[in-house]
């Protein structure tokens, strides 16, 4: 049976939607005199090289964006880029995040949905308008996404939460599952390397919250809106919802308390992880 006109041209609308919502955020991002998070990498991994400390007091910073907040061994992996001029050094590292965001759009396309290309694209889009900026997130989705499904996901899942905490919440998708095992590792991985701390003086590492908060804007309205979201997540875990995993995802950006755009993607890694689960239960 032929396709209905008024699906055809409603797909081509959504898909046409989608690639100019995907020109306005690398657009956004492409703002002038944006100081990128990648100076705080740069920055630790010079301290590390000439032997001095990884992690300094608040108060010895110029600019906030310049604290490390990092487990150590992120700082470790930037050393080799800092024995390259520091804008060629920018230039790599750009092209890995840009990299890490096309890898989540990926298992998104595979779906070969018009939603899933419509998705894919304002993902990509959304993680892509972050390369001013060079923060790692367009990595951590694009590895999560990729690697969630395969035997190496609880691994990568603990190395995502050693360098930014909040991606471990994806742990209640192995939870609702109960793959207690999985759980364990990714939980494992990541405060085996968060320990790695304490050789590097845990007494100056930086607890306050950069840039702007939903804490600081809505200091009752934030914890409000916490609890209840992740009341709905532990629902699903405790019913062994698959829906579990797309919880997890989209709560992330919501519990976090800094605002930062870009970690909305993190609904990718847990859409991907909810589409995997439903195409095995009903093939």
């Amino acid at each position: 049976m032929a396709e209905p006109i008024t699906e055809r041209f409603g797909r081509l609308a959504a898909l046409a939607v989608a690639a100019f919502g995907v020109v306005l955020l690398i657009g956004s991002g492409m703002s002038p005199g944006v100081k990128p998070d990648a100076d705080a990498y740069w920055l630790a991994a010079l301290r590390l090289r000439d032997g001095e400390p990884l992690y300094l007091p608040v108060s010895a910073y110029a600019d906030e964006i310049d604290i490390y907040r990092y487990a150590p061994w992120f700082a470790y992996a930037w050393v080799p880029l800092t024995w390259l001029p520091q804008e060629v050094a920018y230039l790599v590292w750009r092209g890995i995040l840009l990299a890490g965001a096309v890898a989540a759009g990926i298992p998104l396309l595979r779906t070969r949905s018009a939603a899933g290309f419509v998705l894919a694209l304002l993902m990509v889009g959304l993680l892509a308008s972050n390369n001013q900026a060079a923060n790692v997130t367009p990595l951590i989705v694009g590895a999560l996404a990729l690697a969630l499904p395969t035997r190496a996901g609880p691994v990568m899942l603990g190395l995502a939460g050693s360098l930014k905490i909040f991606p471990l919440l994806l742990v209640a998708g192995y939870v609702a599952e109960r793959r207690w095992r999985d759980a364990a590792v990714a939980l494992g991985v990541a405060g085996v390397l968060w320990l790695h701390v304490l050789a590097f003086g845990f007494a100056d590492y930086p607890t306050e919250w950069g840039g702007v908060s939903f804490y600081r804007l809505a200091p009752v309205l934030w914890p409000a809106v916490a609890v209840v979201v992740l009341g709905v997540l532990g629902w699903l875990v405790l019913r062994r919802s698959p829906w579990s995993w797309l919880a997890a995802g989209s709560a992330i950006p919501i519990v976090v308390p800094r605002i930062w755009i870009p970690d909305a993607a993190y609904v990718v890694p847990g859409a991907v992880m909810l589409l995997d689960r439903l195409r095995k239960r009903d093939p």
